[in-house]
């Protein structure tokens, strides 16, 4: 078994623990058959999404928002970690397969990742709803100013690499701990990271191997504590899990026939809209 192996059968393993722990704290949610449709909807094209590189939350995010349905903001982020934690695993099981990549860039990056997780899953179920808000609108906004300037090639992202070493990882690791506290606030991290990852010098496809396998790890450990508090829709998580999964199977087979600059002018409008939406709600009474 080579570290890659053990790598997978980790994450095979903590998962596993967590959806047991998310068992433990199921509650009764009442979902309308339309209810449960728009949500399946939700899952299937947030995932799909995902797996090309676009990521799951903005879209999770925007989706929500424009059907009508998971309306408490903490909740939804507990169940958008949850959902991602099954299918970033099914992702960085067939990325891990058929693409190659630096295994102690891999490590760093799920560490670093997953440490962030875990730190900002604790602070933010105890912070104000008005904190959450500002950090996903920052967040949001911040990912968005990135995005453009990559679309109109003022921040060229590109590389042909397949690792990072000497004082470019240590960077890396601190952006990747910062990168890991999103998810917590409910902004997805993989335009960042990709970014991040593409101004380091690094081949683009060595982004999609490494973002799921961060987020198979992170994930788990930010759920940990939504589940504890009990901050998650529970019928709405699983129902999300099963069409994100579907999402992802048909979604990988096409990593390598998408248009990376069409699909970061379709994420930077989402984050865009979420942008406004959110800055819409923060200026609205408790």
């Amino acid at each position: 078994m080579n570290s890659f192996d053990i790598l997978k059968a980790i994450a095979i393993l903590l998962s596993i623990a967590i959806i047991i722990w998310f068992i433990k704290f199921y509650t009764k949610e009442t979902l309308t058959k339309i209810e449960q449709i728009k949500i399946f909807i939700i899952g299937f094209v947030s995932n799909l999404l995902d797996t090309v590189g676009i990521g799951s939350f903005a879209v999770i995010v925007a989706m929500r928002r424009l059907l009508g349905v998971m309306p408490d903001d903490v909740k939804l982020i507990g169940s958008m970690n949850i959902q991602a934690m099954i299918t970033a695993l099914v992702q960085m099981l067939i990325f891990l397969h058929y693409i190659k990549l630096d295994i102690i860039t891999l490590l760093v990056a799920v560490i670093m990742i997953a440490l962030g997780g875990f730190l900002s899953g604790l602070l933010v179920v105890s912070v104000d709803k008005k904190i959450v808000h500002l950090v996903m609108l920052s967040a949001f906004a911040f990912t968005g100013v990135l995005l453009l300037l990559s679309q109109l090639h003022i921040l060229e992202i590109s590389g042909g690499d397949d690792a990072i070493r000497g004082v470019k990882l240590v960077i890396f690791a601190v952006f990747m701990l910062a990168a890991g506290c999103l998810p917590a606030f409910g902004v997805g991290y993989y335009s960042l990271v990709k970014t991040s990852i593409f101004l380091f010098g690094v081949n683009p496809i060595i982004a999609f191997p490494i973002m799921a396998s961060a987020s198979a790890y992170q994930m788990p450990v930010t759920s940990f504590t939504f589940i504890a508090k009990k901050k998650f829709y529970s019928k709405s998580t699983i129902i999300m899990i099963f069409s994100g999964v579907l999402g992802v199977f048909i979604a990988a087979p096409l990593i390598s026939k998408v248009d990376p600059y069409t699909l970061k002018w379709i994420l930077l409008g989402i984050v865009v809209y979420n942008v406004v939406t959110l800055a819409k709600a923060s200026k609205q009474p408790e």
